[in-house]
């Protein structure tokens, strides 16, 4: 069972991560080490992998959710973070690969069901 502090420390990682791949999907990098921060995408990525994985785990288990809605959060989750994988598995982590995935619709679902969980389900307990 996640606690509040380890829910808030995934969504808080999540959110760093994003913001760091809207800032490096801006900056127009063909090569993903060149200029200062260029490798970090991966350390980001790896994070946002691990804190989806916590917060799935929590919508199945203990988020005391409908089991429909928590199966779809969970997979959710879970998708998000196979796309992750699969852009981690590249060679070369351009912004043109950060933007696209950041322009997913699964990226957008995924954001918008961890900020419901934030606001509205922990807030319950």
């Amino acid at each position: 069972m996640a606690d509040h502090a380890t829910l808030n420390t995934a969504i808080e990682q999540i959110e760093e991560a994003y913001e760091y791949m809207l800032a490096y999907a801006a900056q127009g990098r063909s090569q993903e080490g060149a200029g200062p921060g260029g490798a970090n995408i991966r350390d980001y990525l790896s994070r946002f992998i691990q804190s989806a994985e916590i917060l799935a785990t929590w919508y199945e288990a203990d988020a005391d959710l409908p089991s429909i809605l928590a199966l779809e959060m969970a997979k959710t989750a879970r998708v998000i973070s196979a796309v992750l994988q699969t852009v981690l598995a590249s060679n070369n982590i351009s912004s043109d690969k950060i933007d696209n995935t950041n322009a997913l619709i699964m990226m957008r679902d995924f954001l918008t069901a961890m900020f419901f969980a934030d606001k509205v389900l922990m807030s319950r307990d």
